[in-house]
């Protein structure tokens, strides 16, 4: 199990650049409007203060960093397992008229101390078509061969939101773990329009207008796409993310008789097609810093990374 040293930079990796940079989000006026429900939000914890960010700089395969989020979700679930126990100890404590010692207090209080910030991890995937749960029925193995076989690409049933999508160099792809209970009224439906928010807001700063339809996602038009957004939540932890087209190519599965995120009629585009030339690292840099924007939350820790390798201890280590 990895423990929550993940959290205090207690981990092995192998770093092209470590560096960890602090940058202050900014705001703006002038992003698109929601509902007042969904317009402003801010860190209720001071660990949510916050957020870091692990960029890998080197395309992966999807499986790998599928591994690394399960892995970071996983200490986020096992702190608020480990939060939850010391609260029920205390109850039945004071259901017996007792109370803990100074000492143990404060061990206590170091422990909640600690708890994770809320983390970003961005990658470029190597090409790979990945399909949300609602995809799990509608398709056929004979559908999966057919794909497979006319691009060329593997495909994988994953667990996240969405339908059908492609992930490949040239595209960023964010995953942001956030503990919604650490902000002030952020609802799972208010995460995804804040998501789209910061699409928006991020394409808005490099000359592109784009907006929300009735689809989820991000689009230039009503007919055109250009930020996908696939998300799931467990015990109010976030996991899986959103995708921004920056300069990858994007292929035609049309023949195998599957269309990209079950909407017919519809096309993708990206940045460098809209005539925009922005780096990977600028660009989920930018998307990264509105997020944090849009959360209310100032501080941004970048590290940059081209692998993390992950332990598991062996029931002898524990």
């Amino acid at each position: 199990m990895l423990r929550l040293k993940l959290q205090q930079n207690i981990v092995t990796a192998s770093l092209k650049r470590a560096y960890t940079t602090s940058t202050t989000t900014q705001g703006s006026s002038e992003a698109p409007k929601e509902t007042e429900s969904c317009t402003k939000f801010s860190p209720i914890k001071e660990s949510a203060k916050t957020l870091r960010h692990l960029r890998f700089t080197v395309p992966f395969e999807y499986n790998k960093a599928h591994e690394i989020q399960t892995q970071f979700v996983s200490a986020f679930l096992d702190f608020k397992k480990m939060v939850s126990t010391i609260e029920r100890s205390n109850k039945e404590l004071i259901s017996k008229g007792l109370e803990s010692n100074d000492y143990e207090k404060k061990i206590i209080q170091q422990i909640l101390d600690n708890k994770p910030s809320p983390t970003v991890l961005s990658f470029e995937f190597k090409p790979v078509f990945t399909a949300g749960q609602r995809e799990k029925k509608r398709l056929s193995q004979e559908s999966i061969d057919n794909l497979k076989q006319n691009t060329g690409y593997d495909f994988v049933q994953t667990d996240r939101g969405g339908e059908i999508t492609f992930h490949n160099p040239g595209q960023v792809v964010i995953y942001p773990i956030v503990d919604l209970r650490d902000f002030k009224k952020l609802t799972i439906k208010c995460f995804v329009s804040l998501i789209e928010d910061a699409v928006i807001e991020m394409l808005r700063k490099n000359g592109i207008k784009s907006e929300k339809t009735a689809n989820t996602g991000v689009w230039i038009d009503e007919d055109t796409k250009i930020s996908s957004i696939g998300l799931q939540v467990r015990r109010s932890i976030t996991f899986h993310g959103v995708s921004l087209n920056v300069s990858n190519e994007i292929p035609k599965i049309e023949e195998s008789g599957l269309v990209f995120c079950g909407l017919p009629g519809k096309s993708q585009t990206s940045m460098k097609q809209l005539g925009v030339d922005i780096s990977m690292a600028d660009a989920s840099r930018q998307l990264v810093r509105q997020i944090a924007s849009k959360l209310g939350v100032e501080q941004v820790e970048t590290i940059e990374l081209d692998n993390l390798e992950l332990h598991t201890d062996s029931p002898e280590q524990q």
